[in-house]
């Protein structure tokens, strides 16, 4: 089962924390992987231990907010491989001052999130979208977040050191808070694939979302891995892997009758 010999993958954001995951395991099941991503790799993803080889992993630079750059990339992609058979859009963003009150958030760090999360998606699926049409068929595969689903807890914020982790900021004896442009661009995430899944239905293109909880990383310190993990039924965060399994399945033939879906991977946190 699970065997994805010679399907065609391109990951968006294959050099990011769980989407350098997503394109080993794909790999593995014999999938020809493309990982379409920024130059350097997240920070999140320069402070973890995991590995950095990708053997036999092809790899291409994109800027998802520009157009052009995505058209080029696409064209390329089927140029060369004459198809793509699923697409997976793993991309987030945070600005320096990601952490801050709702009401000192800054428009231009809201826009900044909304062209990487919900333009970024939209323009990548569009153009990949084209040529599944043509094709008749296709395969995509979002990556939302729980926070599309349920409201944030800022209580569990409290003494953590998430600003000076992802955001270049320095959250020592500060409060810091999650912010509302995040669950904006993830619950939009999933609009967008209910929405997809109906549109393209017809023409054998299913569209699915996984919205993981939260994802264990190198250097988040115990308190707030305690704060976090006491909401949690199975009591801890996610690991990477727990979440690259549903990538899989989807990415395959057995998932065949599965469209418009919304997989929550939370350890229960969305079950209380």
């Amino acid at each position: 089962m699970f065997n994805l010999e010679n399907k065609v993958v391109v990951v968006v954001g294959g050099r990011g924390y769980l989407g350098r995951d997503f394109c080993q395991k794909l790999r593995s099941q014999n999938a020809i992987v493309i990982s379409a991503d920024l130059p350097a790799p997240s920070k999140a993803a320069s402070k973890s231990d995991y590995n950095y080889q990708f053997e036999d992993i092809e790899q291409i630079d994109i800027d998802i907010t520009s157009r052009e750059s995505i058209v080029n990339v696409v064209r390329d992609i089927v140029t060369k491989h004459g198809r793509i058979d699923t697409l997976i859009y793993s991309v987030t963003a945070k600005t320096n001052n990601f952490f801050v009150p709702y009401t000192e958030y800054s428009l231009d760090n809201w826009r900044t999130i909304i062209n990487v999360e919900l333009d970024g998606v939209f323009l990548v699926t569009q153009e990949v979208g084209r040529f599944m049409e043509q094709e008749k068929k296709g395969n995509i595969i979002l990556l939302s977040s729980i926070y599309g689903v349920v409201g944030n807890d800022q209580r569990i914020y409290e003494g953590s050191n998430l600003s000076e982790l992802y955001a270049d900021g320095d959250s020592k004896d500060k409060k810091i808070y999650s912010p509302a442009v995040y669950p904006v661009s993830k619950g939009g995430i999933i609009s967008l694939t209910r929405y997809l899944a109906t549109y393209w239905g017809d023409k054998n293109i299913r569209v699915n979302c996984i919205s993981p909880g939260g994802v264990y990383h190198e250097g988040e310190n115990e308190e707030f891995l305690k704060r976090y993990s006491a909401k949690v039924p199975l009591g801890r965060k996610a690991e990477v892997s727990e979440i690259t399994g549903s990538v899989v399945y989807l990415a395959s033939d057995e998932a065949s009758y599965t469209t418009g879906q919304n997989i929550i991977i939370d350890g229960g946190w969305t079950a209380w």
